[in-house]
């Protein structure tokens, strides 16, 4: 009778992993968030980033089109936002147009809160 006690007891599972589940939950779910949020925030930045290369561009484009600097403005506008700075250099035949956009400030600030693009066009 003693020997099948033992071994019935044996099968049981052991008391002290009572709650260990749910302390790992604790430990790892902040963890999952975090990152999460990061990756979001990077996506963003890389979204800005490639609108702000693409007004550059479209400006660059413009004012070797019409030689109007508004007009190169207005297309960088029309990208990214009425919040762009843009930036125009004529270097003989070639034009140099540098476009700024501002990004969200991600979580803790560790993204960037401006972007840039540059684009360099010749005139013919």
């Amino acid at each position: 009778m003693r020997k099948g006690l033992s071994r019935w007891l044996a099968r049981l599972p052991p008391v002290h992993n009572e709650g260990a589940a749910t302390a790992e939950f604790a430990v790892v779910l902040p963890s999952v968030i975090a990152i999460t949020g990061v990756l979001l925030t990077l996506t963003r930045v890389v979204a800005v980033s490639m609108d702000c290369q693409s007004a550059a561009t479209a400006s660059a484009r413009e004012l070797v089109v019409s030689d109007d600097e508004s007009a190169a403005q207005q297309a960088a506008v029309n990208i990214v936002g009425s919040r762009v700075d843009v930036t125009v250099h004529q270097e003989g035949s070639l034009v140099r147009v540098a476009v700024e956009c501002p990004v969200l400030p991600g979580p803790l600030n560790v993204t960037p809160t401006r972007v840039h693009g540059e684009a360099v066009a010749a005139r013919q």
